[in-house]
Formats: structure tokens, sequence, C-alpha cells
């Protein structure tokens, strides 16, 4: 394949097999959003779906302290830190645990208030599944990747969307597709999921995969990764919820449709970074540049990309309709508002990284945090007089100023480095006789 040719040439074999096995679960993971984006917008129509949608504009921005941060935290302690493998996942998992009840608990308080097109076992049932056992399931993964390689995390996780997405198409193909049933069964494959696997990874790595005694050093690194990533989530996310709280419940179905379809050209992207994360957490001492020469490398093949991309989606987005139905029409100028998206995530993602592996991981989350504030503030004032075209413009500038925030931090910080490597040592005084 040539995307694995390609990242074989910047990473290392190894890195191209890992991105074998990476390009694979993506592709699933795309193929199982297909089926779930038509399934659902042929069911549910605009309208139901923009109810679904808003419901996880409220999961993106909060998932991440249960599920993302728990498992960068996991890998930074194992493989950066090198703490014992058994004493980090046992915490991490209990903080999974803590963090997604607590956060169902603010998830259906806040679902409650906004989505008004749910049933509240459909809002419960789904939340439960997003906030508990899917992250335990991404703990049990993460901590396989940091014992045995990407690879085998790939494999548990190609497992899971699967199973989800055999249970979405047996639903579907049985006439029973609601988001009830759905949630109910989500959460059941999930939960039975999440015990086989903790089980059997307790076994195979010889201590039991149980919660364990919280760390206040895991506790921290959760909380410093999961501020950027929730920032990242409430930018990706805010329209949609800006758009729900408006009461725009038919134009957020259409735009969740058209974020969703460009959202698939972040799949070679989404590859690309969870086969180079180790990487970027990899620093060699006397190395100068050797951050940002990486994330140029990453960027510029995954920037082309996203142009490449774009480009293609502006001209087959009359196609939509075709795919979802014709009630979903408006979405195609949607999309083509939406189309440079991938280009700018792809280019503001591998910067960031760099300055993660620089250990710079307070100021990437405060540039995240940042952005997606003033994102926020874009959307509260433009989407109430300008609609979707608002929420889509604030999205574009945000992102472009992030791209430009990031690689700017990047290089400066990495100058910083350098210098401090290229230093001459200290001369040691001798005594005089």
């Amino acid at each position: 394949m040539v995307v694995r040719r390609l990242i074989g040439r910047l990473g290392g074999m190894d890195l191209a097999k890992e991105s074998g096995w990476g390009l694979g679960f993506e592709l699933v993971s795309m193929l199982g959003t297909i089926l779930s984006f038509t399934f659902l917008g042929r069911s549910l129509g605009p309208e139901g779906y923009g109810g679904y949608a808003s419901l996880y504009a409220i999961v993106g921005p909060l998932v991440t302290l249960a599920a993302s941060g728990v498992t960068l935290a996991l890998l930074q302690h194992v493989i950066r830190d090198r703490e014992p493998l058994s004493d980090v996942a046992r915490s991490c998992l209990s903080l999974s645990l803590l963090l997604g009840a607590l956060l169902t608990v603010v998830g259906i308080i806040v679902a409650l208030v906004i989505v008004e097109s749910m049933t509240a076992t459909a809002i419960v049932t789904i939340l439960v599944t997003e906030f508990v056992s899917v992250p335990l399931i991404q703990v049990g993964a993460t901590a396989v990747q940091a014992s045995s390689g990407f690879i085998g995390a790939a494999k548990i996780r190609l497992l899971l969307v699967l199973s989800r997405t055999v249970l979405l198409c047996a639903l579907f193909a049985v006439g029973a597709l609601s988001l009830t049933s759905l949630g109910i069964g989500s959460l059941v494959v999930t939960t039975l999921f999440a015990l086989i696997l903790l089980r059997q990874i307790g076994k195979a790595r010889g201590f039991p995969m149980t919660p364990g005694r919280v760390h206040l050093s895991h506790l921290k690194s959760n909380g410093v990764y999961s501020v950027g990533i929730s920032a990242g989530a409430l930018n990706n996310d805010g329209d949609k919820l800006v758009m729900a709280a408006n009461r725009l419940v038919v134009d957020t179905g259409l735009y969740a449709a058209a974020y969703r379809i460009v959202g698939l050209g972040m799949i070679p992207v989404g590859s690309a970074l969870a086969v180079s994360h180790q990487r970027f957490l990899q620093h060699e001492e006397g190395n100068a540049g050797q951050h940002l020469r990486r994330s140029i490398r990453f960027a510029g093949i995954t920037g082309f990309y996203g142009l490449i991309f774009a480009i293609v989606i502006v001209l087959f987005a009359p196609l939509l309709p075709l795919v979802i139905g014709d009630d979903f029409e408006g979405s195609v100028v949607m999309v083509r508002w939406l189309a440079p998206l991938v280009m700018l995530k792809a280019l503001a993602m591998f910067a960031l990284n760099g300055l993660m592996g620089l250990g710079r991981t307070m100021l990437r989350s405060g540039l995240i945090v940042v952005n997606a504030a003033v994102a926020m503030a874009m959307y509260i004032v433009l989407i109430p007089i300008h609609g979707w075209q608002g929420a889509a413009a604030a999205t574009l500038i945000t992102e472009a100023i992030l791209v430009i925030a990031s690689w700017t931090m990047l290089i400066v910080c990495q100058r910083k480095a350098d210098r401090i490597i290229d230093a001459p040592a200290p001369v040691e005084a001798t005594a005089v006789l």
C-alpha cells in the first residue's frame, strides 16, 4: 500500500508494520462509521439524527477524562517514566471507572436539558457505554500496547469496532434499529467485552487487571492530557452543541452529517497519529531538532493528503443524499464549506505532538484550551446570527489559528532545546598552587 510504504520511509519497517494494522483498524472504523451514518440517517431523519449528534456533542469533550487522558497517562508513565505496568494499569483502571461514573451523572443532567428527541433510556445507556464500558476496554488495550506494542492494542480496538458494527447491522436488518435499542445493545456488548478482556490481560501479564490504588502522579498526568483533549473535542463538537442549544434541530442534523462525512477523511491521519505516538514520546539526548523534523515529516505527508481530500470531497459532495437519503440534500453545501478541515487538523496535530515530545505538555494543552475558548466564543456569537454558516466559519478560522500557533511554538521550543544541547560544557575551576 502506498500509505504504508510512505510511513515506512518516515519511521522504518517496524512503523510500517504497525501502520498496516493501524490502517486496517481505521478502514474498519470507516466502514462502521459509514454504516452507522447511513442506517441511523435513514432511520431517524435529520431531526432525529440532530438529537443523536447533540448527545455526542456532550460526550466528546467529557469522555477524554475517562478514556483518552487516562490512556495517554498510562503510556507516558510506563514508556517514558519506566514505571511498573501493573501499578500504572491498575491505577489508571480505577481512574477510568471513577471518572466514568461521575461523567455519566453530569452527562445525563446536561442531556436531559438540551436533547429533546431521545428517550431517557437511550440517553442513559449510551452515556454509560461511552463513559464507562468503552473506556475500560481502551485502558486494557493501552496496557497491551505499553507492554507488547501497538499491534496487540490495534487487534483489541479492531474487535471492539467490529462487535459494535455487527450489532448495528443486526438491528437494522431485523427492523429494530432505534437509539434505545442501539443504546441497550451497545451497553451489553461492550460490558461483556470489557470484563472478558480485562480478565485475559490479567492472566497473560501475571497480575490481576482490577482497579487498584490511584497514584497522584497518574491523576495529574491524566488532567494535563485531558484538559487539552477535552478542549479539542469541545472545539470539534461545540458548534453542534450551540446549534442544539439554539433549537436548530434540523440544521444540527444536516451539519452533523456533513461534519461526519468530512471526518471520514481524518481516518488516515488518525492512523498516522496512532502509530507515531510512541515515537514522539521517545526523546534522544543530544539529537538537535529531532521533534521538529519528525513533526515536519508527518505533517507534510498528511497535510498534502488533506489537500487532495478537500478537492475530492468538494467534487463528490452531491452524492451524499444517495448514501443517507434525500432528506440530507442540505448537507451538500455544508460539506463543501468544511472540506479544508482535514488538512488544517493534520497540520496542527503533528506540531502539537512535537511539543509533547519536547516535554511541553502544559504548553500543548494551553494552546488547545485557548483555541477552544476562542472557538466557543465565536460559536456563541455567530451561530444565533448566521446559523450553520457561522458554525463552519468559526471552525475553520480557529483551526487555522491553531496551526499557526502550534508551529510557531514548536519552532521556538525546539530552538531553545537545541541551544541547551549546543551550549559549551562548563569549565571546571582548577586550584592555583
